[in-house]
């Protein structure tokens, strides 16, 4: 498991894929950081973690859309699928990977409390729950998208169908209004990612929102597994 995270994460930084997900990231942080922060006269990360949560819909298929698509059309996948790891070992391989460049990007973004902090006096739960949210929302995003990228050999496929997965998720908040039936408005509310990732953007630990991404994330995964799982007895 650890050489095919060390080996897509190199994948990742060779290909340019890595930087370009970086520099994305920082430079929309880096715009609304300045925005919200110099011309507004406050101390507060909270645009930045809601910029990168936009972003993040648009570029985390980036980092997934190749991960077993370009694997499965170059027909590699076959020698991924009869090595001595099991398949559990190489979907969270791959996930642990996509994490990596992930984190490697919001340590990067770090300097941006640390310049609240040296210049201004932030709201700490804000700046820690803020990223901790990003987190647990990147993991759940790259597990949608590793499974959508197992689903099929076109990367292009797999990037667009991964974004309009995550956009739909993001905007189910915006048809609740218009949903009279209180259950279904219920069940809806609870699948939205706005309304649970909007408790950490307010500095506030929302055990159910915990929940909701951890099991997202696990969720798909363990979808992940059974897709590549049916492929390796198909080829068998």
């Amino acid at each position: 498991m650890k050489a095919i995270m060390l080996r897509e994460v190199q994948s990742y930084y060779n290909t340019m894929i890595g930087y370009i997900f970086t520099a994305i990231c920082l430079l929309v942080g880096g715009v609304l950081f300045t925005s919200s922060n110099i011309q507004g006269g406050s101390a507060s990360i909270s645009g930045v973690i809601a910029s990168m949560s936009y972003v993040l819909i648009l570029i985390i298929p980036l980092l997934t859309m190749r991960l077993f698509a370009e694997e499965k059309k170059n027909k590699s996948d076959q020698l991924l699928l009869t090595a001595p790891v099991s398949i559990t070992q190489i979907v969270i391989g791959k996930f642990l990977a996509a994490v990596t460049v992930l984190l490697v990007t919001l340590v990067i973004s770090l300097v941006f409390p640390i310049i609240l902090v040296v210049f201004g006096d932030p709201y700490p739960p804000e700046i820690f729950l803020g990223y901790f949210g990003i987190i647990l929302l990147g993991c759940s995003f790259i597990s949608i998208g590793l499974f959508i990228s197992s689903l099929t050999e076109n990367q292009l496929t797999a990037a667009v169908a991964t974004m309009g997965i995550l956009l739909f998720l993001w905007m189910l908040e915006g048809i609740l209004p218009q949903i009279s039936n209180p259950t279904l408005n219920t069940i809806v509310g609870a699948l939205s990612l706005y309304r649970q990732f909007e408790t950490f953007q307010l500095g506030v630990l929302s055990l159910s929102a915990v929940v909701y991404f951890v099991s997202i994330t696990f969720l798909f995964l363990f979808f992940t597994v059974k897709v590549i799982e049916r492929r390796r007895w198909g080829k068998e």
